[in-house]
């Protein structure tokens, strides 16, 4: 990305969010793997306060925006495709919710209303966002769907015989492995979103103790589908469209 990117990107609100959410899931991996190593202790609380820090900037720059969420999900109600109608509206609302949640979180933070439980609004918060990103997940699955019923319809036109259509053998089981990577390597806005919302999936999942992962894989998982949405921030043919 070279310098008038970053400077269009560290323009625009949305930019500066995604710009500090990646150092602030950076800072969570430096931080996990300097304590487990023992080492520079100085250096781990450093980063520690650098990501709370970072968490609470991103609360503020966030206030508010569980309203232009909603706002969005009145216009997704109305898509001709049903599934992306129920699965972006499903997920605009859910992400509303989260944000709803998020601004008590901060809040709370902030000392103003001290009788807040701040436990209990993040879980809140959390289920939320889970839920949005299971339905992101869902329509990125549709997506990938779509691409393939387009290909095989140009393979019944005769105009690609690159797939076999019938899986016989562990060669045809490779073969369409290659082709199903290829075809989304042609596709980047679906590969970004799928890696961004994997990423991100095990984020809240963990938080709600549904699993158990480290902060260090947390913060490298944060960091990568931080990394996916800078990509389709800065680069129009890597956003999936409609949003």
């Amino acid at each position: 990305m070279n310098m008038d990117k970053w400077i269009q990107l560290n323009s625009q609100t949305v930019g500066r969010d995604k710009i500090a959410r990646l150092i602030q899931y950076a800072s969570r991996a430096l931080w996990d793997s300097l304590e487990s190593s023992d080492l520079h202790p100085a250096m781990v609380e450093n980063f520690k306060s650098l990501e709370y820090i970072l968490s609470t900037f991103r609360k503020l720059l966030r206030f508010g925006k569980c309203l232009d969420i909603f706002y969005a999900s009145l216009r997704t109600v109305h898509h001709p495709d049903l599934t992306i109608r129920i699965t972006l509206t499903m997920g605009k609302l859910s992400q509303a919710l989260f944000l709803f949640a998020d601004h008590f979180m901060f809040l709370a933070r902030t000392g103003l209303f001290k009788n807040l439980n701040a436990n209990r609004w993040s879980t809140f918060a959390n289920k939320y966002w889970l839920l949005s990103i299971i339905m992101n997940l869902c329509r990125d699955m549709y997506e990938i769907h779509r691409l393939f019923d387009l290909h095989k319809a140009s393979i019944r036109s005769g105009l690609s015989r690159s797939i076999p259509s019938r899986v016989e053998s562990s060669k045809d089981i490779s073969r369409l492995a290659l082709h199903s990577y290829n075809l989304l390597l042609t596709h980047k806005d679906v590969l970004v979103d799928v890696v961004k919302n994997i990423c991100d999936f095990f984020i809240p999942l963990t938080a709600l103790g549904y699993t158990r992962i480290t902060p260090r894989t947390i913060g490298l998982l944060g960091t990568f589908s931080s990394l996916a949405g800078l990509i389709a921030l800065v680069e129009p043919t890597a956003k999936l469209s409609p949003t």
